[in-house]
């Protein structure tokens, strides 16, 4: 009997079909041919199942070898496995040296027992299950140590399929994501993330800290919720255009808290950019910069009060037989020692000297004050007591109770050389004559400035000074700076420096008391303002 297949198409069958032939001969007696039986069989059908199995498995290898996560067959074979297989992954993987261990033995590849891959290639075949595992692994074939996510499947019967995917740059990424994230959420200033839109995407922990809105009631709204009305369209238009042309935009302003509190930012918004150069969001970083605002307008405040308040003392006076220097060295930017020189058409000289309680800005103010207000009692009166007293009830008004000013007024006839003076819970003075002896020392008669309503002031009289006489008026700044062992200038080292300068002028001897003070804290700056007057009587 013979067999064939064939392929017919006709008319009637226009889409052809395979048919399988056989023929057998029919003998009669003694063999002879009598003719034949032929068969025709339609196997068109079983042919295209045979051909679709066929492209099936075809594809399935095709998919297997270009399955782009590296991928290797492990089959059981009497109580062992052996790597049957591996995709093109793999071979690009592992660069191409998976080849020399096809057909290996899972115990020869790896001899320890307790190796993970091993351990789970077992687990996966005994309990049929699948089994997924992220792990460090050093390539046997090529040295490497990579970040895997490996996926054991098992197959029936007797195959595990061995997953192997490269995460090493994916798990860099993410450990570069997560520090900026962590450095995003840490930092002390706020972050906001908008669309394009300016919808708000993201805040962090800082947003809130700063602007007191909740993340909750933040998100898929606008910073407009931080206006302050501060600024015009144009100031926002102008924002929206640069950021919008893919510039950065950096300004200082002023926006509002959730409370409703003023607070000022420097902001900056950067436009985020996909690989298309397509704009996507933008991120604004918002730092507070309230304190140095406010610190930048208290130091331009204090300029202002220090050249108006240096403008305020009268440092010398030339009157004729007399050699007469003031000077101020505040603690601060501006202090609250006064000291003024007068002389009326008269040939009255008047010289005071004060202390306003603590120093600084609020101090000078007062002193200010203080400064004007004696300045037109003088024009009243000519008795020192008097002018206290008045320039006493009228800063008893405007201070608070821990407010006051020490104050000691000299009232000097240039003529007759007399001397009238009158003090206010200041510091005493001296009258030294030209040997360097204190003839006088000019103590106070009443509290100070401020300190309580209608206090009676006394004044004090001398009849007149004599040739070499120095008058020294001066606030405690000086006689009570200390050393670091906190001991005190005092009042007997002032007056030794005195005398180690009697014969100079009046200006060169404050200058040596500051010299020798400065010596004496070893400070370049004093922790109480400086302040001295000196009037010297010359021969006459």
């Amino acid at each position: 009997m013979r067999r064939k297949k064939l392929f017919i198409r006709n008319s009637a069958r226009p889409d052809g079909v395979f048919i399988d032939i056989s023929a057998s001969p029919i003998l009669g007696e003694n063999d002879l041919l009598e003719g034949g039986i032929v068969v025709f069989k339609d196997i068109t059908e079983g042919v295209e199942s045979e051909r679709s199995i066929r492209q099936r498995e075809e594809r399935l290898k095709a998919q297997f070898k270009g399955f782009p996560i590296p991928t290797y067959v492990w089959k059981h074979e009497n109580g062992e496995f052996i790597l049957i297989d591996y995709n093109n992954a793999a071979h690009h993987l592992t660069r191409g040296k998976v080849k020399q261990i096809l057909g290996i033995k899972l115990s020869e590849l790896y001899p320890d027992v307790s190796d993970p891959i091993r351990h789970d290639i077992l687990s996966s075949f005994h309990n049929k299950e699948t089994i997924n595992r992220k792990m460090k692994y050093k390539f046997k074939t090529t040295g490497e140590e990579k970040e895997l996510n490996v996926s054991y499947v098992f197959i029936p019967e007797d195959l595990v399929v061995v997953h192997t995917e490269d995460i090493t740059d994916r798990t860099d990424i993410e450990r570069q994501l997560l520090k900026l994230w962590n450095a995003v959420e840490q930092t002390a200033d706020a972050v906001i993330l908008t669309n394009t839109k300016g919808i708000i995407e993201y805040v962090n922990p800082s947003f809130e800290i700063i602007t007191g809105y909740k993340k909750e009631e933040t998100i898929g709204k606008t910073p407009n919720i931080l206006k302050s009305a501060k600024y015009d369209e144009s100031f926002y238009r102008n924002m929206w255009q640069t950021i919008l042309s893919g510039k950065p935009y950096k300004e200082e302003m002023m926006n509002k808290k959730k409370n409703g509190e003023y607070f000022w930012v420097q902001n900056t918004i950067t436009p985020i950019k996909d690989n298309n150069n397509k704009i996507t969001n933008f991120v604004s970083v918002i730092k507070d910069i309230t304190d140095i605002k406010s610190k930048e307008e208290q130091e331009i405040h204090l300029q202002i009060a220090k050249e108006i308040q240096q403008q305020l003392f009268t440092s010398n006076v030339s009157i004729p037989g007399y050699d007469i220097a003031g000077k101020n060295y505040p603690a601060d930017e501006t202090g609250g020692d006064y000291f003024d020189i007068i002389f009326t058409p008269e040939g009255k000289l008047w010289l005071t000297i004060a202390d306003v309680s603590n120093h600084g800005i609020g101090s000078a103010l007062i002193m200010a004050g203080t400064r004007a207000y004696l300045r037109a009692f003088i024009e009243q009166s000519s008795n020192p007591a008097e002018v206290l007293g008045k320039l006493n009830n009228v800063l008893h008004s405007d201070l608070n109770e821990f407010q006051y000013v020490t104050m000691l007024l000299v009232l000097l006839d240039t003529k007759t050389h007399g001397f009238e003076y009158c003090g206010a819970g200041h510091v005493p003075g001296y009258i030294i004559n030209d040997k360097g002896d204190v003839d006088r020392v000019l103590q106070s008669s009443g509290l100070p400035l401020g300190y309580l309503k209608n206090e009676n002031y006394i004044n004090s009289k001398i009849d007149n000074l004599t040739s070499g006489n120095i008058v020294v008026l001066f606030t405690d700044g000086i006689t009570e700076a200390q050393d670091r062992f906190e001991n005190e200038f005092g009042s007997g080292k002032l007056l030794d420096t005195i005398n180690a300068q009697l014969s100079e002028k009046s200006e060169d001897i404050i200058n040596h008391i500051y010299r020798e003070v400065c010596t004496f804290t070893h400070e370049a700056q004093l922790e109480d303002d400086f302040t001295a007057l000196i009037c010297k009587l010359n021969h006459i």
